[in-house]
């Protein structure tokens, strides 16, 4: 085995990483924005709007173009919520970071269409919330509820779970 091997330099060769950008969107009445989308499995059908950040994209600016290409709405976040690591999974997807956003609306935003691979919105309740999202996407919502209702922001999650 050669140096480079043994002990890689991760700054000048990084492994694939996607970065992800989400909204963890509260409307009046204790109401939370899912999307659902058309290009995922089952799985992962509901979940938080946003996506993946762009090459040298801070995944703030990343979440502000997301939002307003796929739901048509102008919106900043209100302040950093959470973050969400997963592991890479071979033939699957590599490893990645989900970086969670707050912002509590006044209203709700007018004219929202959904469009570029999401199929709908939904503002739902928590108890809604759990006969739709599934598995680590119904975790980290949970987990996004709790950290709102306890000002904890700054929380750190593996695949929807809290790291202690």
């Amino acid at each position: 085995m050669s140096e480079n091997s043994e002990n890689p330099d991760y700054f000048k060769n990084p492994p694939p990483r996607r970065v992800g950008a989400l909204a963890f969107l509260e409307a009046p009445e204790g109401r939370f924005a899912v999307i659902e989308r058309s290009y995922w499995t089952e799985v992962s059908r509901w979940g938080l709007p946003g996506g993946s950040a762009a090459p040298n994209e801070l995944p703030r600016r990343a979440l502000a173009r997301h939002l307003a290409e796929k739901l048509h709405v102008r919106l900043t976040a209100d302040r950093f919520l959470l973050v969400d690591h997963a592991t890479a999974v071979p033939d699957k997807h590599h490893e990645g970071s989900n970086f969670v956003y707050y912002k509590r609306l006044a209203e709700l935003p007018e004219d929202v269409r959904p469009t570029r691979g999401y199929k709908g919105l939904r503002w739902v309740t928590p108890e809604q919330a759990e006969g739709l999202l599934l598995d680590h996407e119904l975790l980290r919502f949970r987990a996004c509820v709790q950290a709102v209702r306890s000002r904890a922001f700054g929380v750190e999650l593996l695949y929807g779970n809290p790291m202690i």
